[in-house]
């Protein structure tokens, strides 16, 4: 448990500094709690040092989607999706601070890699002491923001020799793309060699803050803009993430054997 504010000692400080680093890698602001929320409120509560880094700015949900283009504009949309995925942080408990905004064009990643990789080395040469780190699927993953963010943040890893535990998520598939009546995608060169597992962690004492947290992305679960006929994020989406218990990982073996031990 954290120290009630103003009330930090010389050991708390140094708890802190010593707690595990997690980086979140979210392709856009909604994503990190769809795929995560759960196991960012129990990491939090575990006293990690939890960042969520959004790859892009969001903007484009209502004009790529639903066709809408004013009322929110892009632009429009760009500053409230941050502060939605501010208030989000706060609600699962890691804190508006840890959020960090990259703001490439949403819809449009796979035309600014070189520019997203030097930004993704400097967050991880300025956190090499990561111990987990939660990406969209770099081949599983079918939207081209998401699979690319996914891929950018695992060559970076290994440029940097880093090797904390990777967690990927899946959260554009074949159904997604139904649901939401979008594609966008940028298939992967090539299958991975890696031999993976896909685990499920328990988040029920948590699904409260998940809850939360997903309800503060407003613009993407509600009737937003005015003549909006049904929501960005569609409702059978909606209730699989409101219904779900457990959050879903592919990971490798060694790693899966790690959190069979947990």
């Amino acid at each position: 448990m954290m120290p009630l504010l103003g009330m930090w000692t010389a050991a708390d400080r140094d708890a802190r500094r010593e707690a595990p680093r997690v980086l979140v890698f979210s392709p856009h602001p909604d994503d990190e709690v769809i795929a995560c929320g759960g196991t960012i409120a129990r990491l939090a509560v575990e006293g990690a040092r939890v960042g969520v880094v959004f790859a892009t700015d969001g903007a484009m949900s209502h004009a790529a989607v639903l066709g809408i283009h004013t009322d929110p504009a892009p632009a429009e949309l760009r500053t409230i999706r941050r502060e939605e995925a501010r208030r989000a942080a706060k609600a699962m408990g890691i804190g508006s601070e840890a959020a960090r905004f990259l703001d490439y064009p949403d819809t449009q990643l796979a035309e600014h890699l070189p520019e997203f990789r030097r930004d993704v080395l400097e967050i991880l040469r300025t956190n090499r002491d990561v111990a987990q780190v939660y990406l969209p699927h770099e081949i599983r993953e079918l939207n081209a923001d998401h699979r690319l963010t996914g891929e950018t943040v695992v060559s970076c890893l290994a440029e940097l020799s880093l090797e904390p535990r990777v967690f990927r998520y899946v959260v554009w598939d074949e159904r997604t793309e139904d649901e939401f009546g979008f594609v966008n995608r940028n298939p992967a060169a090539g299958r991975s060699d890696a031999t993976e597992r896909l685990i499920s962690l328990d988040i029920t004492p948590y699904v409260p803050q998940k809850h939360a947290a997903f309800r503060e992305h407003r613009t993407q679960v509600e009737l937003f803009a005015p003549g909006q006929t049904r929501a960005v994020v569609p409702p059978p989406f909606q209730e699989r993430v409101f219904a779900a218990r457990t959050e879903e990982f592919w990971v490798t073996e060694a790693e899966a054997q790690q959190e069979g031990g947990r």
